[in-house]
C-alpha cells in the first residue's frame, strides 16, 4: 500500500486499519479501503495415519566444509562490486553454470524495511523468468518479510543486471536506454509475510510462495503449527489468494520447513525429524479450494551426516516423477516414489539458497552475491 505520493506505507505503524465483519476482512488507510473475503472449511488432513513403506536412500554424504564463502568481489575491499567472469562446476553428469549475476540491491540501503535486498533465498523458474525471495538482512528477524524479485533471464545480459543498483558508480555505467530496458525486464513484489523464503513455485500464471518458519516459536521442531500457501499474480507479484494449511498426523503434527509446486494445484512438503531417521515428502492437491494430502513416501536416510539434529535442506524442488533436495553443495536426485536415484556434489564454496527444475533443466541459486546456475542431467 502507498499514500498519496505513492510511498510505501509502513505495515508496521499502525496506520493500516483492519476490522472483520462476517465472512468480510476490511482495511482502511485513510479514505482508501479494501475488503478481503475469508472462505472457512474445515480442515481435510486431520488424525491422519498414513502407512508406508520406507525406500532405501543414500549413505549418508558430509557436506563440503566450507559452504559459507562468497564469490570473488562479495567484499568490502572490493565494495561488493560486480562479478566479470562465469562459474562452472560439474558433478556426475550435471555441469551447473551461470546464468545470471544478480545486483545487490534494488532500492537504496538502510532504508530499513524498505529495502529490497541483498539476502536472495528461493527460487522458482517458469518460461523464461526467474522468481527469488529477497530480504535486507540475515537476521531471523528479518527472514519472515520481504520481496519476491523476477528477472527475464533471456532479456538481461547475465553480467550487467548488477548495474540495477543505487549505486552511481554501478548504475552510470548503463546507458538509459540500456536501463529502461533492463527496468521493464525486472519487477519487485511489495512487501510480503515469505517466511523463510525458500518454498517457492511458479505456472504459467502464478507465483507459490509456502510461508513457514525455519524456526518455530520455543525451539519447536515438529509442532501442530498452521503453514500459509501464498497465490501471487505474475503481472504484478500481488497477492491473489491466501490457504491456510496444516497436517495432523494423530499425536505429532507434520510442519514443512521445505516445499517445491507443480504447477497450480499441487504442493510437495518435505518432513524431518532426526529421530525418525529418514525423510518425509507429502504430497497435497488442491481439491474445492482446500489443499488436502494425496500421498506421502519416505526415504530411510539422513542424506547428509548430522551436525546436533539439524537437517539444512535449502532447496527443494520437483518436476515430472524427479524430485531434487539441496544441502549447502549437495543436490540429491529422487523419484517422487521416494526412491533414491543419485548424488551430485558441485564444490563452489558458497551455499545453495534455493532450486528449480524444467524437465531435466536445473536451476541452484547462490549466495554472495547472488548467482543463478543451470544445467542439464
Amino acid at each position: 500500500m502507498t499514500d498519496a505520493h505513492g510511498t510505501m506505507v509502513d505495515p508496521a505503524n499502525g496506520a493500516v486499519k483492519a476490522s472483520l465483519s462476517g465472512d468480510k476482512l476490511n482495511f482502511t488507510y485513510g479514505k482508501a479501503k479494501t475488503t478481503v473475503e475469508l472462505v472457512k472449511t474445515a480442515n481435510p488432513n486431520r488424525n491422519l495415519k498414513p502407512a508406508v513403506s520406507a525406500k532405501k536412500g543414500p549413505k549418508e554424504v558430509a557436506s563440503t566444509r566450507k559452504h559459507s564463502g562468497s564469490s570473488k568481489n562479495w567484499n568490502a575491499v572490493h565494495r561488493y562490486g560486480t562479478e566479470t567472469s562465469s562459474n562452472r562446476w560439474t558433478s556426475g553428469g550435471l555441469t551447473l553454470a551461470t546464468q545470471l549475476w544478480e545486483p545487490r540491491n534494488l532500492s537504496l540501503e538502510t532504508n530499513d524495511w524498505q529495502q529490497v535486498g541483498p539476502v536472495m533465498e528461493g527460487l522458482a523458474v517458469n518460461g523464461g523468468w526467474a522468481y527469488s525471495s529477497w530480504y535486507r538482512s540475515a537476521a531471523a528477524s528479518d527472514q519472515l518479510k520481504g520481496n519476491i524479485v523476477a528477472f527475464n533471464m533471456k532479456k538481461l545480459n547475465k553480467y550487467q543486471a548488477q548495474y540495477l543498483s543505487p549505486r552511481s558508480y554501478l548504475y552510470k555505467k548503463l546507458s538509459f536506454g540500456k536501463f529502461k530496458s533492463y527496468s521493464q525486464n525486472v519487477k519487485v513484489s511489495p512487501y510480503l509475510r515469505l517466511g523463510h523464503g525458500q518454498s517457492l513455485g511458479a505456472s504459467s500464471k502464478y507465483i507459490y510462495v509456502l510461508a513457514n518458519e525455519n524456526k518455530l516459536p520455543g525451539g519447536a521442531s515438529n509442532g501442530f503449527y498452521s503453514e500459509e500457501i501464498l497465490q501471487l499474480k505474475k503481472s504484478g507479484l500481488t497477492i491473489n489468494k491466501v490457504w491456510s494449511i496444516r497436517v495432523d498426523v494423530g499425536s505429532s503434527g507434520r510442519y514443512f520447513y521445505n516445499a517445491a509446486f507443480a504447477g497450480d494445484n499441487t504442493m510437495y512438503g518435505v518432513f524431518h525429524n532426526a529421530a525418525f531417521g529418514h525423510y518425509e515428502f507429502w504430497r497435497l492437491n488442491l481439491v474445492n479450494n482446500r489443499w488436502q494430502v494425496s500421498q506421502v513416501t519416505v526415504t530411510q536416510s539422513h542424506f547428509v551426516k548430522q551436525q546436533a539434529g539439524s537437517s539444512p535442506v535449502q532447496g527443494f524442488s520437483v518436476s515430472g516423477s524427479n524430485m531434487y533436495l539441496a544441502f549447502n553443495n549437495l543436490i540429491f536426485k529422487l523419484q517422487t516414489d521416494g526412491t533414491y536415484q543419485k548424488t551430485w556434489k558441485h564444490v563452489s564454496n558458497r551455499e545453495i539458497e534455493g532450486l528449480a527444475s524444467d524437465g531435466s533443466q536445473l536451476y541452484a541459486q547462490l549466495a554472495q552475491r547472488g548467482e543463478i546456475l543451470s544445467g542439464r542431467w
